[in-house]
């Protein structure tokens, strides 16, 4: 059997349930780092009421915290208010709460409209929107309100946290906590330390994390940590599909056929396309901006952020909430294709998944050679349990050990000459070509 045909069809390997289960204890242990207990933090600040503030809020509440959310807008916190009552009332339609346990989870919530609110706290986590000048001069306000004591976090998905501590006198007690929607029931979450914090900072958060009952992860700083530099490449190699000749709904059912809970398109559409847009947007600022697909940029630039808007990769109204293909969508990626001077041609469900799944393996045995993730049964915790890649095949790095890597890097060679990128989107990291010099 083919290197190829074998990537097909592994989706159902032996024991591959209890070396996930595994793999999750080793993920959140600590090396070399003495017990933290986190009693200590009994009240919580949530800056910024949007999805993930409201999801980061409820997790701490469901476990005990007191939690104060803190947005300037207070139809923002009115909205946020409405959706922790709703959450809990369907808890409590569900039985998971009694309503004695119901009325004590909201009055766990404080709301206010100022960062002040914030003195008395033992932990705050910040969750604005992904905007370096944003995250560093709220960090240096909530400094001023804290305690000496007490832990600061960002919640962000891709930025860089050192670049974020430096905007706090004392760094040793912050670092990046990455959660991921929805907060209050999504166990997982990347810990990424800066470069001065305190070991006893990281073990308190990965004790704390226990209490959350998440699957912690370490993470190093780097631009998307694990998670989202995987999934950047995965629905970059996606885009670039689209741009060939396939359309949104080809890759998505070629790819949850294969086993993906998520195909990209409909993550991307979920999330909001204007999200990664905004990245995308501030990546091509550096001096030697990456390669990026133009398909994606386009449909932001016409507005079609996705399930928020109505329209994205997909339509989405009340025959079809769950989305639908619709023609603007396909005139536009047709519109892009001519642009980019290529003409378009069919494109297999076997390429689909061989291309997509191959360059999410190159870039986790990137990540683990370049020492950003401490284990490689990390990177697979990640991507399984906040992604979606199928539990029956173990992880991207559990795959690549089946196929054997250098048969990965051997279908990387084969993608980058059919699809035309042998040197940008297909050229191997500096971490991988090192190994096979």
């Amino acid at each position: 059997m083919s290197t190829e045909a074998r990537l097909n069809a592994l989706r159902q390997l032996n024991e591959v349930q209890s070396y996930l289960t595994d793999a999750a204890k080793v993920a959140g242990q600590v090396p070399d780092t003495p017990h933290a207990d986190p009693a200590g933090i009994s009240t919580v600040g949530i800056l910024g009421a949007g999805a993930m503030g409201r999801g980061i809020a409820m997790a701490f509440a469901q476990s005990g915290h007191q939690v104060t959310l803190v947005d300037p807008a207070q139809q923002a916190l009115d909205a946020a208010k409405a959706h922790l009552q709703g959450l809990t009332d369907r808890a409590l339609k569900k039985g998971k709460l009694d309503d004695a346990g119901a009325a004590a989870q909201m009055a766990r919530f404080t709301f206010a409209n100022a960062i002040s609110a914030f003195a008395g706290c033992d932990l705050v986590v910040e969750a604005v929107p992904e905007i370096m000048s944003l995250k560093q001069k709220v960090m240096a306000e909530i400094e001023q309100v804290v305690g000496d004591d007490a832990l600061i976090t960002s919640n962000t998905s891709t930025l860089d946290v050192d670049a974020i501590a430096s905007a706090l006198k004392n760094p040793a007690r912050f670092l990046g906590t990455h959660f991921f929607i929805p907060a209050q029931v999504n166990p997982l979450l990347e810990v990424i330390p800066a470069t001065d914090t305190d070991p006893a900072t990281l073990a308190l958060t990965m004790a704390l994390a226990l209490k959350l009952r998440k699957r912690a992860v370490i993470a190093a700083n780097g631009d998307g940590f694990i998670g989202n530099r995987l999934f950047d490449r995965f629905h970059q190699e996606a885009m670039y599909l689209v741009e060939e000749g396939a359309f949104p709904q080809d890759v998505d059912d070629a790819l949850e056929a294969w086993g993906m809970a998520i195909g990209p398109f409909r993550a991307l559409d979920l999330v909001g396309n204007d999200i990664p847009w905004g990245v995308r947007k501030q990546r091509a600022e550096r001096p030697n901006p990456p390669f990026q697909p133009r398909v994606g940029d386009a449909l932001c630039e016409a507005g079609l952020y996705g399930q928020k808007t109505g329209r994205g990769w997909y339509l989405y109204d009340k025959t079809t909430p769950r989305g639908r293909d619709y023609e603007d969508c396909r005139a536009l990626i047709q519109k892009v294709s001519r642009d980019l001077g290529l003409q378009r041609r069919a494109v297999s469900n076997q390429e689909i998944v061989g291309r997509v799944i191959t360059a999410l393996m190159v870039e986790a045995m990137a990540i683990l050679a370049e020492n950003r993730a401490e284990r490689g049964p990390d990177i697979d915790v990640v991507y399984t349990t906040g992604y979606g890649f199928p539990a029956g095949v173990g992880g991207p790095m559990r795959l690549a050990a089946e196929l054997g890597e250098d048969n990965v890097l051997t279908l990387a060679e084969h993608y980058g000459q059919i699809s035309g990128r042998a040197d940008s989107a297909w050229k191997l990291p500096e971490s991988l070509q090192k190994e096979t010099a």
